[in-house]
């Protein structure tokens, strides 16, 4: 049986609450991700900020502010205004076959993995379609 443990991404990149959205949006972009999941102080998964709700209060600032003030209005803006805070979360020891029903069914983005509160891991789509790709050689 495989678990989510053993398709997860380890060793994420995350951000706190208190973070702004300039910074979300650098990491965005220097390290090619679309997710970044939001933790406390006790490493505890208390939201997530896609790439879709980056943009989402992105525009709300231009439509406020306008262009010339975004990037100030970036800088001022802490992740915990457009990050989403009612997430699910999965755990290590699910199995691969329930994760996939999560994604066909609500069309997540991303699944934060915790174990005891405390996040370990977060699983994509993208890590499916690799899984499928590595079967799919694998049998020919």
């Amino acid at each position: 049986m495989r678990t989510v443990a053993d398709l997860m991404s380890k060793g994420l990149i995350t951000l706190k609450e208190n973070d702004s959205l300039a910074k979300a949006k650098e990491l965005m972009h220097d390290k090619n991700i679309r997710n970044i999941p939001i933790v406390n102080d006790e490493e505890e998964c208390v939201g997530m900020l896609t790439q879709r709700e980056y943009l989402r209060h992105a525009f709300h600032l231009v439509s406020q502010f306008g262009t010339h003030q975004i990037s100030k209005k970036e800088q001022q803006t802490p992740i915990a205004n457009a990050m989403n805070k009612d997430i699910l979360t999965v755990s290590p020891d699910m199995e691969l076959s329930a994760a996939a029903e999560f994604f066909i069914e609500n069309k997540y983005g991303c699944l934060p993995v915790t174990h005891d509160n405390k996040l370990v891991g977060i699983l994509t789509p993208v890590d499916f379609v690799k899984l499928a790709n590595k079967m799919l050689k694998e049998s020919i």
